[in-house]
């Protein structure tokens, strides 16, 4: 919650000084609910109902870590509205079975963006971070997921295909940062990006661990 004028609340119906959540789900009709709180089960069921009431297709991501921070279960989510959330979380989850049919539930983590993000700057010596190179790998992320995923119904990719996602945001942040006019490496142009990234991506190695006697 952030503070608001309270005139935006104009013709608002609530019981107290301030609106609930479900109250504010109520009055607002919002399509989307992200949880960022950290309030363990802050989504019961009354909210995510007031949610689906009137929204084909409400979009619900309970995305607070570790597990028993989360906002709501999955497969409450898919109950509650009756298969129609579009649901992700920040921990990862099972698919959950409703009614014969299996719903993969994606993983909303940051590490589809930051690992691409930083190696794109990096790669371009970025002298900043600009909105747009940000902006820029959000969308990266967002096409690779309707190219590969958003077919089956599946709006994030697993996360087993992080290093394939990175270098699709790396290239997108690095072509950014020469139209944003911040690049200052001499060894790649906007044109050679996506080579450049392939050439310079490593995938860690780690030794094994030996326990001395």
């Amino acid at each position: 919650m952030y503070a608001q004028d309270p005139a935006l609340l104009a013709g608002w119906k609530f019981a107290a000084e301030v609106p609930s959540l479900l109250e504010t789900i109520e009055n607002a009709r919002p399509t989307v609910l992200l949880g960022l709180s950290g309030q363990p089960r802050a989504f019961t069921e009354p909210v995510v109902k007031a949610m689906a009431a009137g929204q084909a297709r409400p979009i619900i991501f309970p995305l607070s870590n570790p597990t028993s921070a989360c906002e709501a279960l999955p497969e409450e989510l898919i109950e509650w509205t009756e298969g129609r959330a579009i649901v992700a979380t920040g921990s990862p989850f099972a698919p959950v079975v409703y009614k014969g049919k299996t719903y993969t539930v994606g993983q909303g983590n940051n590490a589809f963006i930051f690992p691409g993000l930083g190696f794109g700057a990096i790669l371009s010596e970025a002298r900043e971070i600009t909105d747009g190179m940000v902006l820029a790998a959000a969308y990266a992320l967002a096409d690779y997921a309707a190219q590969k995923h958003l077919p089956q119904g599946n709006i994030y990719p697993p996360v087993d295909e992080l290093h394939d996602v990175s270098a699709r945001v790396a290239t997108r942040v690095i072509e950014q940062a020469f139209d944003d006019g911040v690049a200052q490496s001499k060894k790649v142009t906007r044109a050679s990006a996506g080579e450049y990234v392939r050439a310079k991506f490593w995938k860690p190695k780690y030794m094994p661990i030996v326990r001395g006697a």
